[in-house]
């Protein structure tokens, strides 16, 4: 049995005179101990899939479908079970540390906070365990991080604060939301072996939402792409990257800077990810499409499975992609 099993979840919001669909009918599963990447554009959908796991949409937000946790249906579960299950089996670290720590609090009592309501612990043992966590999350004298206010921690320090926080529930899934975009680069390879040791360490699941398949590649086991809400390829990382099947997986690979590759000017998928209250008739892809043809047009591609491995793709298009590509 698969820890997350989400099928056919689709996501709105109700707005003035309207109603907007920003996720349709996607389905994944992750396994226990599992890394996967959700990733696409800004505006694809990836991070409204994640709120909508831990019932974090906003207020006027709305989801349908199924997402079971441990066989346990958790999708509209009311807030108190939803509370705990948040607490204490999924955890999320937000894209910006700075908003989801309180400024006005030093960082070890919101540590021992999380402790003192959730497992229920004394404020001595509580202190103790926070400092572990903080030195486990390789942070430099973490007895002092403990004692300081947010500002007084760099980017990269708030981060890995937010991991600690996250982890000492002990969840059994992580959620984490662009983890690295705000740091400079030195520090994202020490995030993504943080998160590499953490995840074998304590056992835990993750998903992490990126539009870096750097960090894709350095991190993660299976890769779900997002385009205009839906879920357009799906499989094992290494897979995707060498064979890809879809051509706006191919167009994020060939849009990726590479040191090793000299050339004038990178690569890029040609116009703009589609208004989700307009979206084009067929596939949401097609006006971007070096391989559309009519089919595309005026059919919308089923997620379809082929080949070993669990790989999905929904795209009319069946040629190799690459072949197709250089042959242009």
């Amino acid at each position: 049995m698969a820890l997350l099993d989400v099928k056919d979840l689709s996501i709105g919001f109700h707005m003035p005179g309207r109603d907007v669909q920003v996720v349709d009918k996607v389905s994944f599963s992750l396994d226990e101990r599992q890394t996967m990447a959700i990733v696409g554009e800004s505006g694809s959908g990836k991070t409204q899939t994640a709120f909508s796991l831990i019932g974090l949409l906003a207020g006027n937000g709305y989801a349908s479908g199924s997402v079971k946790f441990e066989g346990n249906e958790i999708l509209g579960l009311d807030e108190s079970k939803l509370n705990k299950v948040r607490a204490e089996q999924i955890a999320m670290i937000f894209q910006d540390p700075m908003t989801s720590l309180n400024p006005y609090i030093r960082v070890g009592e919101q540590l021992v906070e999380v402790l003192k309501l959730h497992k229920g612990m004394q404020y001595a043992a509580a202190e103790a365990e926070s400092i572990r966590m903080l030195d486990a999350v390789k942070l430099p004298d973490a007895r002092n991080i403990f004692s300081r206010y947010p500002h007084e921690c760099s980017g990269g320090m708030r981060q890995r604060i937010m991991i600690a926080m996250a982890l000492l529930c002990r969840p059994k899934l992580l959620i984490a939301d662009e983890p690295t975009t705000a740091l400079d680069v030195t520090v994202q390879a020490q995030m993504l072996e943080l998160f590499k040791s953490l995840t074998a360490e304590f056992g835990t699941a993750l998903i992490i939402i990126t539009h870096d398949l750097g960090v894709v590649a350095g991190l993660a086991d299976r890769m779900l792409v997002m385009y205009a809400g839906r879920a357009v390829e799906t499989g094992a990382v290494d897979e995707l990257f060498y064979d890809p099947r879809h051509p706006y997986t191919l167009g994020l690979l060939n849009s990726t800077p590479h040191v090793e590759v000299r050339a004038n000017r990178l690569n890029s998928i040609t116009g703009s990810p589609p208004n989700l209250e307009h979206l084009p008739s067929g596939c949401a892809f097609h006006p971007r499409c070096a391989f559309r043809f009519e089919r595309c047009f005026a059919e919308v591609p089923a997620l379809v499975g082929f080949g070993d491995g669990g790989r999905k793709k929904a795209c009319h298009y069946t040629s190799p992609l690459v072949a197709e590509e250089n042959a242009a």
